[in-house]
């Protein structure tokens, strides 16, 4: 976040199923060797896939910049001011980590854009400019196809000096990956800089803290809200061995699109087919005013974890807030399969590069090969 707007007056609550940084559960098991990750901004790098060509005419540019070791939010605000822009008026597809050099797209209405000062000023700036071109319309977020990551990890060493060879440790679990996927749990720095972002929800959900939030506090805190609520719901489901299994009432999404349909008790075996073929995957809840979307003993499981979960994060505040917000209920795949996961090894470093799509953590398929040296709280957008 987008911090909270005072400090923080209650411990983060993190005892829960599938809480950031604790011993979540994982499709490939626990780690058996560990690594360390973001030793500098170069040994993590993402590139955005736009999965479409600019249309070469139109009322906006679209431009592909490099950053490094800057936000998305940073990023637009510099953009703005250098151009003349309004912030909400230049388009963007995706949120990029801090600590790391990235490379995404941002659209900017031909009306206040001149290419040659903008490129003169990114220049100044040290920010990269990839391409430019004419576009018909702005970048909406969750556009792009998928980000692509190359990372270096350092100081790798097995735990306890047990466990296979690397490389057949690696390429066991890249088997596992390929097959039935990564947890797709929401990373860390989703939960704020020092969990800041739980804190949050229990002090305005207990009433701690009054009045009417900014509206960015307010946004940070439901999404926070709703991403809790969805790790629990995964970690749950996974911790109970049924992340692989079609179950009556499932939402399930089509592989490569958001189209989605209940699970129904007579399809139940041609459907863990598909599963098991790539072409479904079960959803969890990104919970809002209409509840699960689900059906049967899903919608039942989902109502009470996240009827406990809550509550103790204050009940109906939070209630409230969905309703006089207009929160709408979503679904988001509980697993993401990662089939062009590669690696180089070094000694003591591996180099990884896979892809994922828009919404996925390059940390959580990494937390399912190596346990951390240290816990990274690297906070990105």
């Amino acid at each position: 976040m987008n911090d909270a707007e005072q400090p923080p007056r209650v411990p983060a609550p993190r005892d829960w199923l599938g809480a950031p940084d604790t011993t979540r559960p994982r499709v490939c098991g626990q780690p058996e060797w560990r690594a360390g990750l973001k030793a500098t901004p170069e040994s993590f790098r993402v590139d955005e896939l736009l999965g479409f060509e600019p249309t070469g005419a139109g009322n906006h540019w679209l431009v592909r910049l490099e950053k490094r070791d800057m936000t998305t939010g940073a990023l637009v605000d510099w953009a703005g001011k250098a151009t003349g822009t309004r912030s909400r008026d230049i388009g963007f597809s995706g949120l990029k980590d801090r600590h790391a050099v990235t490379t995404q797209w941002l659209s900017f209405p031909h009306e206040t854009f001149d290419p040659q000062a903008f490129q003169a000023q990114c220049a100044e700036a040290g920010i990269g400019v990839l391409a430019l071109d004419r576009h018909d319309r702005k970048l909406r977020r969750g556009t792009h196809r998928a980000n692509r990551f190359r990372l270096t990890l350092s100081d790798v060493a097995a735990i306890d000096g047990r466990g296979d060879e690397l490389s057949t440790y690696l390429d066991h679990r890249r088997a596992v990956l390929a097959e039935h996927g990564m947890a797709n749990y929401f990373g860390t720095q989703r939960y704020g800089r020092g969990y800041s972002n739980l804190r949050g929800l229990v002090e305005w959900g207990t009433g701690q803290r009054t009045g009417k939030p900014k509206r960015s506090v307010r946004n940070w805190l439901i999404s926070t809200l709703r991403s809790a609520v969805f790790d629990h719901v995964l970690a749950t489901r996974l911790d109970a061995d049924e992340l692989d299994r079609v179950l009556p009432g499932d939402l399930l999404q089509l592989a490569g699109s958001r189209s989605r349909f209940l699970a129904e008790s007579d399809e139940l075996d041609a459907l863990q087919q598909r599963l098991a073929e790539g072409d479904v995957t079960p959803t969890g809840p990104l919970w809002g005013e209409q509840g699960s979307q689900a059906a049967d003993g899903v919608a039942e499981t989902e109502t009470a974890l996240v009827g406990a979960m809550i509550e103790r994060l204050g009940g109906q505040t939070w209630i409230e807030w969905f309703a006089n917000w207009r929160v709408a209920s979503d679904r988001r795949p509980l697993a993401v399969r990662v089939d062009d996961l590669d690696y180089r090894i070094d000694e003591s470093t591996v180099a990884l590069e896979f892809s994922l799509p828009p919404g996925s953590y390059a940390t959580e398929l990494v937390a399912e090969l190596f346990a951390p040296i240290e816990a990274d709280q690297a906070q990105d957008d």
